[in-house]
């Protein structure tokens, strides 16, 4: 019979805790493949037992005291355990000597480390491991580059130790420490891209007194390198010791072909203008030209978009230069945040008429949307009839703000045929007034083609117009009222038959029988006798129409068309 299962079993079951093993022997081990780290928790070879690839959990002998006998790491990863201590004197280690009493094979540990030790150890992912690399008495010169990487260190508990040590290498004297320090500006250059790297430029740089000749070779080497990120560190070096002026800065932007490189170089030559603008302010209309014609068009827009923002960072540009940007720069990104930075950082009140009237809509938008608060409620009615819609729409809220009715200035616009424009005519529709109906219907007898499509279009929104009404003005010497007239039609076969057999316009009868064959299934015999006629487009159209059917035509028919001059088309034409 089954057990029943109780709690009181498993107590019974619980084996006592095992007792502290002491740390076992280490045994020989081979030699780790090229490249692969041999270092405390970087590997998975150890001195410490058989090396075994993958995850093992080894216990480590540590300092005694309570809860300090024994630690579990994770063999492999870069990881430690809270109670392991990274301390070569208390690591497992041995010297291995060879058959005739030299050194051996390759040791898991040395004591004291080697220089490959120390040089994995202050490269090492763990802060703690990096930092007790660096309390070894007596570095070896060869880890002097890596300790000055150190100083740059994002750990504070690494880059303090790691000043300290390099302070104490770079006081030596004699030749052979000059050379060494000397050695070491490319890499000191090299790291001012980091954040905490200014300190290591600036200690190498003062002991070598900031010879120019020295920095100069490094810099040029710097720039010369295959890396981008090495020829960044170079330009921002340049920049420093003076070895680069703003021309030189715009030359290097636009030979490197790295966006990163030339957006470095673009930003030292604009804040290098601004300092020779606050040497020398008569200098300052050279100084601008030069960077109007930088912002001019670019193999990359990201490059004038670094400089504008440089640019008003450092307060190079006026409001002048900011409306001249606004206005007219080819850049949609740039003009908006030339106006962005005029109207934030300045009093944009005498410097509005420009940007009203801007190509870019949004300039518009923005510009109109001061003049209220600038006391210019008179300038607002004249955007009523901007192209735009919501420039019209901006202008008639901040006219009802005012006070004032839009639509007693439309209703004037349009009743005087010298000033109305399609814009008033749909301005005007808006109130949807049928006292209107009749001023649009004058408007249909314009003398300006755009201003009859548009009254067109409004009848037929107001439903004051059919569809088929608007046959009467197929023959519109206007394109546009032509294109508004099949718009209206495109769902009346009845008027497209109309407008195929009676308008005089080649573009209108190939349009009418595209649409009739589109949308409203002409059968292809009945565009047959289109293929004869005299427009060029209507015939195209035909031609078309005839070829999705070819399958169905009799052969004499087939024929007849491929006699010379009436070639059937591989593949039908767009409807217009």
């Amino acid at each position: 019979m089954r057990q029943r299962h109780s709690p009181a079993h498993d107590t019974a079951r619980t084996p006592a805790a095992p007792a502290p093993r002491s740390v076992p022997l280490p045994r020989r081990t081979t030699a780790a493949r090229k490249g692969h780290r041999r270092g405390r928790g970087s590997g998975p070879r150890r001195g410490l037992g058989e090396a075994r690839p993958g995850r093992r959990d080894v216990h480590l002998a540590a300092r005694p005291g309570p809860r300090w006998s024994r630690g579990r790491v994770r063999v492999g990863f870069h990881w430690f355990d809270d109670r392991e201590l990274a301390d070569w004197t208390t690591a497992p280690h041995w010297h291995e000597t060879g058959p005739d009493g030299g050194p051996g094979g390759v040791a898991a540990w040395s004591l004291p480390p080697t220089e490959s030790e120390i040089a994995l150890a202050l490269c090492h992912a763990d802060p703690r491991l990096r930092a007790a690399a660096l309390r070894i008495a007596e570095l070896p010169a060869a880890a002097l580059p890596l300790v000055l990487v150190r100083c740059a260190d994002t750990d504070g508990t690494v880059r303090e130790p790691a000043r300290a040590t390099l302070s104490g290498a770079l006081a030596g004297t004699g030749a052979a420490a000059d050379e060494a320090v000397r050695a070491l500006v490319p890499l000191a250059l090299l790291l001012d891209l980091r954040r905490h790297g200014r300190w290591a430029r600036e200690a190498v740089l003062a002991r070598t007194d900031r010879d120019g000749e020295t920095v100069a070779e490094a810099v040029a080497e710097l720039l010369t390198s295959r890396r981008y990120d090495i020829r960044r560190a170079g330009v921002r070096a340049a920049v420093s010791a003076g070895l680069l002026d703003a021309a030189g800065a715009c030359a290097t932007a636009e030979r490197d072909t790295d966006v990163g490189v030339a957006g470095e170089a673009v930003r030292a030559a604009v804040r290098l203008s601004r300092r020779a603008l606050d040497a020398d302010g008569a200098a300052r209309e050279h100084l601008i030209a030069r960077f109007h014609a930088f912002m001019g068009p670019r193999r990359d827009p990201a490059l004038g978009r670094t400089a504008l923002a440089t640019a008003l960072e450092v307060g190079l540009l006026g409001p002048e230069d900011l409306v001249r940007l606004a206005v007219s720069h080819p850049e949609r990104i740039a003009r908006r945040t030339a106006l962005a930075a005029l109207l934030d950082a300045h009093d944009p009140s005498p410097f509005l008429d420009e940007p009203a009237t801007a190509r870019d809509a949004a300039v518009r938008i923005a510009a109109v949307e001061r003049l209220r608060s600038a006391g210019r409620d008179d300038d607002l009615a004249r955007h009523l009839t901007d192209s735009h819609a919501p420039v019209r729409a901006l202008a008639r809220r901040e006219l009802r703000a005012a006070g004032v009715d839009p639509y007693p200035v439309y209703r004037a616009l349009c009743a005087d045929p010298a000033t109305v424009t399609p814009a008033a005519v749909s301005g005007l529709a808006g109130r949807r007034d049928p006292e209107d109906l009749p001023l649009f219907h004058e408007l249909t007898r314009h003398a300006r083609g755009p201003v009859r499509a548009r009254a067109l279009g409004v009848l037929r929104m107001l439903g004051a117009l059919p569809g088929d009404g608007t046959v009467a003005f197929a023959d519109d010497p206007d394109r546009t009222v032509r294109k508004t007239v099949l718009r209206a039609v495109r769902h009346h076969p009845e008027a497209l038959r109309v407008l195929l057999l009676t308008a005089a316009h080649g573009d209108v009868r190939a349009a009418a029988l595209d649409l009739l064959r589109s949308r409203h299934g002409l059968d292809w015999r009945e565009t047959v006798p289109f293929l004869e006629d005299p427009a060029p487009s209507v015939t195209r159209v035909a031609r078309a129409a005839v070829g999705w059917n070819r399958s169905e035509l009799p052969l004499s028919f087939l024929l007849d068309l491929a006699a010379p001059g009436r070639l059937m088309p591989s593949a039908p034409p767009v409807s217009p």
